[in-house]
């Protein structure tokens, strides 16, 4: 059984505070004897000693861990990106506590309530809506704060994302180049930047090309129950549709298995993806798509936010990662 601080001060005949003040790397501020502090550390490491994760904190000041709070931490998108963080700051000897808020602002409160319980000296956000409060109270504990994927303008914040707008133009001018000319559009009902971004692009596109908008919007919370449903039955009312464009990659899987399933291959028409996933490059036909970088978006939000942190908080800076057209 690990030794407690009390025991090593009896082991070596000093105070708990001595030990306390080595093990903090408090020696020479109190100025204790270079011998004194190579015992205390000799002996921590022979017994193997780790200390207290709450009690080091309180000591030092600092907890060493950094909130990563998604939407979603089991999706193609958020778990890469999340293992890159995760990896990153391992090198720099920071843990990362990560949640999910599956897009609903109180889980979202919730967490980052948690969050500043356990004292974590930086968050790296993608935030729900109806966040600007709990935004806000993060930069008034002074902890660094990084959105990423999404923003609140609302609160001025560092912020890390690609041009979701220039990316699903380039999504529609695909479509376009294949010689789509009646194609839809399925997203999702969210109010979230990102999301009316690619709404906002595809719009553009129909009125610069005098093609009628074709939009179907899935209900996120209840995707699972009225997801399939609701496609199937508008697809089979959209008469002369020749593509689709999803904005999720989750969206486009499921018009896979909904559209392609259908009797007699009604729906042989490409689709497209924002957002890749592994299953699109094996696909017959494959699925092209707008791919994230992953890892520059979460290089971006790691520096940014030790810089934050080791350097104190900044004016904050809008960062904009490119994004690559995958066609296949």
């Amino acid at each position: 059984m690990a030794k407690s601080i009390k025991e090593i001060a009896q082991e070596l005949n000093v105070s708990k505070s001595t030990v306390s003040l080595v093990i903090n790397h408090k020696a020479e501020r109190a100025r204790i004897s270079k011998e004194l502090e190579n015992r205390v550390l000799a002996y921590v490491e022979k017994v193997g000693y780790k200390p207290n994760a709450l009690a080091k904190s309180l000591a030092t000041g600092r907890s060493n861990t950094i909130g990563l709070i998604v939407e979603n931490i089991g999706d193609s998108f958020f778990g890469p990106f999340a293992l890159y963080v995760e990896e990153l700051f391992r090198k720099k000897n920071y843990h990362v506590l990560y949640s999910s808020t599956l897009g609903d602002p109180q889980n979202a409160r919730d967490i980052i309530d948690s969050m500043l319980e356990k004292k974590v000296e930086g968050i790296i956000l993608a935030p729900t809506v109806d966040l600007e409060e709990y935004q806000r109270k993060i930069l008034e504990h002074k902890v660094p704060l990084v959105v990423f994927d999404r923003n609140t303008p609302a609160v001025e914040t560092h912020y890390v994302h690609i041009d979701n707008e220039v990316s699903g133009k380039n999504a529609c001018d695909h479509l376009k180049s294949i010689g789509c000319r009646n194609f839809g559009l399925v997203t999702i009902d969210s109010d979230q930047p990102q999301m009316l971004a690619r709404k906002r692009a595809y719009l553009d596109f129909c009125d610069t090309y005098g093609m009628e908008p074709r939009i179907l919007q899935l209900p996120y919370q209840h995707l699972k129950q009225k997801g399939s449903r609701m496609l199937k039955n508008w697809a089979a009312k959209q008469i002369g549709l020749d593509g689709l464009f999803f904005t999720t990659n989750y969206l486009c899987i499921l018009g896979l298995k909904v559209l392609r399933s259908a009797p007699e291959n009604s729906y042989n028409f490409p689709m497209f993806s924002f957002d890749d996933h592994e299953l699109f490059d094996i696909l017959n036909p494959k699925i092209s798509c707008i791919q994230q970088p992953l890892e520059a978006l979460a290089k971006t939000c790691v520096k940014v936010l030790l810089k934050e942190i080791e350097q104190g908080i900044s004016t904050p800076k809008e960062y904009i990662i490119s994004t690559k057209l995958m066609r296949r």
